[in-house]
């Protein structure tokens, strides 16, 4: 129970902030080993373990085959959020792990994993709230599992049913597969987003989960380095064991790694990340996306409207 739980990242290019979100992962947790999946542009961070994209990627280029595109999101984004957890299997099958937290690449850890997930060692698999999978300690087996599950949607004609039922609700993704395969009657599954012995999980930065907001964000009260939220039923502070940067608030994440520096250096520090061209690209790379994709521009506007709807109340 006390052994470390490996923590693996699936993920390609070397984003903007793809490097403090390895640090801090490093920092909470310095004897864990950190296996960071992806191409050769990220094999510089000597303080985790570079792994090959390309040595797993035959079971994803099997999936490939298959795949239906069902989502308002970009073809390449949303098959490559498939495509991890084929890539995770063949990763851990070949290297014999167990089991492992896989954890997004945009997520700030500020807990040590194996003293927080091994109170959920005996589940299949973690989520958060209902189908996130920011977090998700997975069995070798369960995934297994669930890596069977997604590909026969796709081949089996009963289960392609089920598929075009889904999708008439809503955008296909891997979250909802993760959601509808966690319901099933033999699927052990904790969500993490509870408050467990006074912490929890951040969701999303932008989804209240019952906390205080301040503006489109949660409000965040510090202590000793660690974040908390305040309970907005009770008026407690719960910790937060990590934070979700989904989307655009990643070019946010500054105000969260330098907020402890002094004035001088932090401003320094603020300069360099707004004016970094890898962040600069990827913003322009975003609304590009945004505005090239009609149902995505409608879908941003609306959840604008309805923010400032919200906040006027």
């Amino acid at each position: 129970m006390n052994a470390n739980i490996p923590i693996i990242i699936v993920h390609t290019g070397d984003s903007f902030y793809l490097e403090p979100v390895l640090q801090q992962a490093r920092k909470f947790n310095p004897d864990t080993q950190i296996f960071l999946i992806s191409d050769s542009s990220t094999n510089h961070y000597d303080f985790v373990e570079h792994v090959s994209i390309d040595d797993y990627f035959a079971s994803a280029l099997k999936f490939k085959e298959v795949y239906r595109h069902l989502s308002i999101n970009p073809y390449q984004y949303e098959l490559f959020c498939f495509q991890r957890w084929f890539i995770l299997l063949d990763f851990v099958s070949k290297t014999h792990i167990s089991q492992f937290l896989c954890l997004d690449s945009d997520v700030m850890l500020y807990c040590k994993v194996k003293d927080v997930f091994k109170k959920w060692m005996d589940y299949d698999f973690t989520i958060c709230m209902k189908e996130g999978p920011q977090y998700t300690l997975f069995k070798r087996d369960s995934l297994a599992k669930f890596c069977i599950y997604l590909y026969s949607h796709y081949v089996d004609k009963d289960m392609q049913k089920e598929l075009e039922e889904w999708y008439k609700i809503e955008g296909i993704s891997d979250m909802k597969f993760l959601m509808h395969y966690s319901r099933l009657p033999n699927v052990r599954v904790f969500d993490v987003a509870q408050v467990v012995d006074g912490t929890c999980f951040d969701h999303h930065m932008k989804v209240s989960q019952g906390f205080e907001m301040q503006g489109r964000l949660k409000r965040i009260y510090w202590q000793d380095g660690i974040p908390y939220g305040k309970e907005i039923a009770t008026g407690n502070l719960v910790r937060f064991n990590a934070l979700h940067f989904q989307g655009g608030i990643k070019h946010k994440l500054n105000q969260y790694i330098y907020r402890d520096l002094p004035l001088e250096k932090r401003i320094c520090k603020n300069l360099l990340w707004w004016t970094n061209p890898k962040r600069l690209k990827s913003r322009f790379f975003e609304l590009k996306k945004i505005l090239s994709n009609r149902k995505m521009l409608v879908y941003f506007i609306q959840k604008r409207i309805l923010w400032r709807l919200d906040k006027n109340r």
